[in-house]
């Protein structure tokens, strides 16, 4: 791999001697300081390289365009002004930060009294830009390319004007910075100043420029260069540095792993060797190439277990040829199944990648994940697809060329957060996937919302996926992307999508607009009308009571074989309901295998269950014989998002339709393959939804219930499926007007307050969502400074990406008699501690956050804590460990006692993982 630097002449009369004794980096050199044109011209050819080797093609002509230059001259203007990011520390207050002898540098030039060298490289950079050129109406080119490069530590400045715009003193101090200056404008190939500068592309720019200084800010490599420096501070010598930087920080960019995963064109069959395409894959395969040559966004709508999954890889790949974008980013509602997608992704790149590269699990436990990150002598086992340690530091994994992970860390980039031009730059490349799109709430909706508004404007290709989604959710994403693409869409234009087909796909063009449905229909999977009982069960305290109706309804799993799964709305719920079919299978002589699958178990013994669910129950267990000849699975809500479940019966709580839904996904999954031998009880796909036993839900609702779903949503869908009187339900002829009837039916109301109230709830959702995401691309012209200035007098929690969902993890500990803490009930293992820097083993590290569980948060859990929840000392100096919350179950005289968190009472049981007490 080469990049050929610009070609430089030599002219005896270039820029005058520049000092090497004015330093840019320090920390962790040993005692060495580097010098700053050096750092300057290393940011330069980092910049360079970065262009040629990193930037896929659609990224780099989406640059270009915006700065109204072809692609070689945009080239040159980034690269110059990466080289430009830190000249605001030729300043005094920066310098006299280290003994040096600044005698030749008389006075102190800068006058203002924010000496922050991000702020003055803003300053100064306002008014020298001038003498190269710019000078275009208003200054404003100046004042873009200076407030993004003042905002290179991720936080854009205030713009100047005329009154808080200052005078730089001429003295050594300018003619330093000018030199500097003048020396990187020629490396960079001397670019003219651009003849027009697209504000919403400047983010990408300050992306890139992040990106060049974090790579060559390493210590490794300063100190590397640093033994063979300059001769003296002449042209002849700097620009020999520059060169010999250039081919050095080609090898940065492979340790760290940026290099490009491509894939070569290739039919449907051949992505997916030995798997027939359905009729929903081989219509898109079909028609999809004649439709996206400039990209733009797909939707694809088909029942679980549909194969949206291989669609979606294979439209990304059509997408990504068709416009040189080479990424990838899938994004996924939750950690598990981003987990199970980093696996299947990283096989899919096995088969596909032309030239290897890292490929990134993106969220906040993906460290533990085995798979991913087994240790730390592991990254460096050659695996080309393996992460390397550089992007698995904070803020990078983004800019992997593949990468998976949580929706949240796409949505991010909607947020005005720090560096969210690192994640805006490490998205504009990628073809961007979203599984589930149905399970974004209101709030998450109007930040997904705008994302799709700004990768629209980078025409950026998207595919949406999902299973049960409402029209009026499908269009209002399709015109956010839209407004981005094409710029902007009268209010009073038509709907994008009127109505859904299901199953089927819709292609957007970004250019027009225009949206085409799948051309023609297509056969579907045929499936087994689906059976849907209601079946009442009592309330006790207005609690639901199920003991009568599991009873009933698993007798003839129990007594014959068969699986089946109870779906429970609460973690609390769960557990009691587990308890009582234990005590039921217990007495049998030969009882049924019993599995319980919630969120508030510790991760690892969450991670080994499901685990094991996938693989009796899924398509691979079907196959090898694993699947269990009687097995119930209690669980919550985990069980409905992309787990590969094949059961025999489903026993559900109500919850709105879309998400019964997706639960039934997991009945009869895998019957098209013949590979499940069902029991004799089992003659259809059958789920028996639990409903209030009154014939109406109003005012009936378990308490419980209402904590978790809308009231008016419940009662609307026993309404409407009471309707249906026990009529089967056509997979997938019946699914989207299910959907859609739960919302736009009005004879569904039962209580008309419940349902203004869950109206006046969405819209306050949507509010608070506005108010928290970064402004689109015409409300930031000349400005940039509004995609990093959140609003904090209303909250920072609005920088969350899921509203009211705030957690802290907990970590189940024990103590001795002696008062010793232990990792494990059995004493064995203990609680690890830290050095005095706040570090710890690797292993020890892994073995605490493993056994970590999310709790939400309340008054029990803001600081200050009481003293034995806190963790020991030294904790709070480990960014993994610093916010843990320690739950101290004493252990004594053979027994196990609760752990008191504030007035709550906690205890982690083995089986049903950490109870709440009473």
């Amino acid at each position: 791999m080469t990049v050929d630097p610009p070609d430089l002449p030599d002219p005896a009369d270039g820029p005058a001697h520049i000092d090497l004794g004015l330093w840019a980096k320090e920390r962790h050199l040993r005692g060495h300081r580097y010098p700053y044109v050096l750092h300057a011209l290393d940011a330069t050819a980092a910049a360079l390289v970065l262009w040629d080797v990193v930037l896929p093609s659609g990224l780099k002509r989406r640059i270009a365009a915006g700065l109204d230059a072809d692609e070689h001259g945009a080239r040159a203007l980034v690269a110059f002004w990466a080289g430009c990011h830190d000249i605001g520390k030729l300043i005094r207050e920066f310098q006299e930060q280290v003994a040096l002898d600044l005698s030749a540098y008389p006075g102190d030039p800068h006058p203002g009294d924010r000496a922050g060298h991000s702020f003055v490289t803003h300053q100064w950079l306002v008014t020298a830009l001038g003498s190269l050129g710019y000078n275009d109406e208003d200054g404003y080119t100046a004042h873009l390319v200076a407030q993004l490069l003042g905002g290179h530590h991720g936080v854009y400045p205030e713009p100047l004007d005329e009154y808080t715009t200052p005078r730089f003193q001429n003295g050594p101090w300018q003619e330093q910075r000018e030199r500097s200056t003048r020396l990187v404008h020629e490396a960079a190939g001397s670019p003219e100043p651009p003849a027009r500068f697209e504000t919403a592309v400047a983010p990408l720019v300050c992306g890139l420029v992040i990106l060049a200084d974090w790579l060559v800010s390493q210590e490794h490599f300063l100190l590397d260069r640093l033994r063979t420096p300059p001769s003296d501070g002449g042209r002849p010598a700097l620009l020999a540095h520059f060169r010999a930087s250039t081919s050095r920080i080609i090898d940065l960019v492979q340790e760290a792993g940026l290099r490009r995963l491509t894939t070569a064109p290739a039919s449907f069959a051949e992505s997916f060797p030995g798997f027939t395409p359905n009729g929903l894959q081989d219509s898109l395969a079909r028609h999809l190439p004649g439709l996206c040559a400039e990209g733009g966004l797909v939707l694809v709508t088909a029942p679980p277990g549909e194969g949206k999954t291989e669609a979606a890889l294979h439209a990304a790949d059509l997408l990504g040829n068709a416009t040189g974008h080479d990424g990838r980013f899938l994004a996924l509602p939750t950690m598990a199944t981003a987990d199970q997608m980093y696996g299947r992704l990283k096989k899919y790149a096995e088969h596909r990648s032309e030239v290897g590269s890292p490929l990134t699990l993106l969220h906040s436990m993906a460290w533990l994940n085995p798979e991913y990150a087994p240790t730390d002598r592991e990254l460096a086992r050659g695996d080309d697809l393996a992460p390397t340690s550089w992007l698995m530091k904070a803020k990078r994994g983004l800019l992997a060329s593949w990468s998976t992970g949580t929706i949240d860390q796409a949505l991010m980039a909607a947020l005005p957060s720090r560096h969210n031009a690192v994640r805006m730059f490490g998205l504009a490349g990628k073809v961007v996937v979203v599984d589930e799109v149905h399970a974004v709430d209101p709030y998450m909706q109007i930040l997904l919302e705008r994302l799709l508004h700004w990768l629209g404007v980078y025409r950026a290709p998207v595919v949406l996926l999902s299973a049960t989604l409402h029209h009026s959710v499908a269009n209002s994403l399709v015109k956010a992307y839209v407004t981005g693409s094409k710029g902007k869409v009268k209010r009073s234009a038509p709907p994008f999508v009127e109505k859904i087909g299901y199953p089927g796909w819709l292609h957007v063009h970004p250019g027009s607009g225009e949206v085409t449905s799948n051309p023609e229909p297509f056969a579907t999977t045929e499936r087994a009308p689906l059976k849907i009982d209601l079946v009442p069960i009592p309330l006790r305290d207005k609690r639901p009571d199920r003991e009568q109706a599991l009873r009933d309804l698993l007798s003839p799993l129990v007594t014959e074989s068969g699986c089946a799964a109870v779906i429970c709305t609460t973690v609390a719920e769960a557990q009691q309901t587990r308890n009582l079919l234990a005590a039921w299978f217990d007495a049998l002589e030969d009882p049924p295998e019993l599995f319980l699958l919630h969120a508030r178990f510790p991760q690892d013994q969450r991670t080994r269950i499901t685990a094991e669910l996938t693989r009796r129950l899924g398509k691979e267990g079907a196959g090898d014989g694993d699947r269990p000849t009687r097995a119930v699975i209690v669980a919550t809500q985990v069980i409905e998002q992309s787990l590969d479940l094949d059961l025999d019966l489903l026993v559900t709580d109500l919850a709105p339709v879309g998400l019964l839904l997706q639960r039934a996904g997991r009945c009869w999954r895998h019957e098209h393959l013949g590979v499940v031998a069902r029991p004799a009880w089992a003659r259809e796909p059958r789920m028996a939804v639990l409903v209030p036993q009154e014939q109406q839900s109003r005012g009936h609702v378990p308490r419980s219930w209402q904590y978790v779903y809308t009231p008016s949503l419940l009662m609307r869908t026993h309404t409407l499926l009471a309707r249906r009187a026990g009529a089967h339900v056509r997979i997938p002829e019946d699914i989207q007007s299910l959907v859609d009837d739960l919302y736009d039916d009005p004879t569904l109301i039962e209580d008309v307050t419940a349902d203004i109230k869950r109206m006046g709830e969405e819209l306050a959702l949507r509010t608070h969502g506005r108010n928290a995401v970064i402004p689109t691309s015409r409300e930031v012209y000349g400005d940039l400074s509004p995609l990093t200035k959140a609003d904090f007098e209303i909250g920072e929690h609005f920088l969350a990406t899921r509203f009211g969902a705030d957690s802290v993890r907990v970590l189940c500990c024990y103590r001795d008699a002696h008062g010793e803490l232990w990792l494990d009930e059995a004493l064995t293992r203990r609680l690890p501690a830290t050095d005095h820097e706040g570090r710890m083993s690797g292993d020890d590290l892994r073995a605490v956050i493993s056994r970590t569980i999310p709790l939400r948060a309340d008054r029990n859990t803001q600081p200050p804590l009481a003293e034995a929840n806190r963790g020991p000392k030294g904790w709070e100096q480990n960014f993994h460990l610093h916010d843990l919350v320690l739950l101290v179950h004493p252990v004594g005289h053979g027994a196990t006692g609760e752990a008191v968190l504030g007035d709550r009472r906690l205890y982690l049981h083995p089986d049903n993982g950490l109870e709440e007490r009473t």
